[in-house]
């Protein structure tokens, strides 16, 4: 059964929508991302949950109960800001206790569940310090815990670590998700960024101007995108105009050159369509039985661990990743490139 629900929610502002028909059944513990560009609607959601943006119609539940209209400090849920948010002239301690004095707890009952957070994010030195006194990464840490220290139903993180240096970022990142999974509390996510999105979330909802593109696992949304947009928007990709030849059999055009896929194509001869492919499943090389292309190397990019070389078939630019090994041998600007992947790796939009 589900926990969260969000049923067909909508919220305009001056008649502007910024959410469009949203629908949303998270199950208890499960960790839910909301991915996609800025103005897209993902925090605007996360605020209807949590009650400081009230939906111009649908409904919102937790375990049962509605709390479409239910004041925010009337709703169990802990939420961390992007900003960190913390009290400058309180302790690490004082900040984590807070939400439990404001809600009448004991002093005792505050100390011990004090204790227990600062536990759970390895700072059990750092209780009598300043925020200021604290890194980055400690402050969200002791923002995360202060969210969890009054044993939220739902907890929500709004865009956490875009304030942070990118090593850190994937260090707190694998720490949230170690948090959540330990007290398996239901979770959800905002992030423009799909890495992020992809490492931490059971599922991914993908918006786009208010709407939801896709809803899936990591692995669905990555692998097999609904859209061109998620397609685009998550990972890198090729996009390539091709002409349907053959639809029984998979088989287009790209110019001169012909790529099978993997199965029929629902349009007659002739009808344009976009080949979509991974850099990551494109291999140097042609390959018997393989779809095999031939192009110009247009350019090479060092991507450290990665070696991005971008190949002009056809008058249209391919990208191709291979691991930076130490033996590879990398062409040059100019030679003539030939290429393979598989059937299974490309798809038609």
């Amino acid at each position: 059964m589900s926990f969260l629900t969000l049923t067909h929610i909508n919220k305009s502002f001056n008649d502007m929508p910024a959410v469009e028909d949203f629908n949303l059944s998270a199950e208890q513990g499960e960790f839910v991302s909301f991915l996609g560009p800025s103005g897209c609607g993902k925090t605007t959601t996360l605020r209807m949950i949590a009650g400081f943006e009230l939906p111009t119609s649908g409904n919102i539940s937790i375990a049962g109960q509605d709390l479409t209209y239910v004041p925010p400090n009337k709703r169990n849920i802990g939420m961390v800001f992007q900003s960190y948010a913390l009290f400058p002239n309180m302790t690490v301690a004082e900040n984590i206790g807070y939400g439990m004095r404001v809600s009448g707890k004991p002093k005792a009952e505050i100390a011990v569940r004090v204790q227990e957070m600062l536990s759970l994010i390895h700072l059990e030195n750092f209780s009598a310090r300043y925020p200021y006194q604290l890194s980055g990464g400690q402050q969200q840490r002791v923002a995360l815990v202060r969210a969890l220290a009054i044993r939220p139903q739902v907890l929500l993180l709004d865009e956490p670590l875009s304030a942070l240096d990118a090593k850190i970022r994937v260090e707190l990142r694998q720490e949230i998700r170690r948090i959540q999974q330990q007290l398996g509390i239901t979770t959800i996510y905002v992030t423009h960024d799909q890495e992020e999105a992809l490492s931490l979330s059971d599922r991914v909802v993908v918006m786009s101007q208010g709407r939801m593109e896709q809803v899936g696992t990591p692995a669905e949304i990555y692998t097999y995108p609904e859209t061109e947009f998620v397609a685009k928007f998550v990972g890198q990709i090729n996009l390539l105009p091709v002409d349907v030849v053959n639809p029984p059999e998979g088989l287009v055009k790209i110019g001169q050159q012909s790529v099978r896929t993997s199965r029929a194509v629902q349009h007659a001869d002739g009808h344009s369509m976009r080949l979509a492919i991974r850099p990551e499943e494109l291999n140097p090389g042609h390959l018997e039985g393989a779809n095999n292309l031939t192009g110009t190397v247009d350019a090479i990019t060092y991507l450290g661990s990665i070696v991005r070389i971008r190949i002009d078939v056809e008058g249209h630019l391919l990208s191709m990743d291979l691991f930076n090994e130490r033996k590879l041998q990398k062409p040059n600007v100019g030679d003539q490139f030939k290429l393979n992947f598989d059937a299974d790796a490309c798809w038609l939009l």
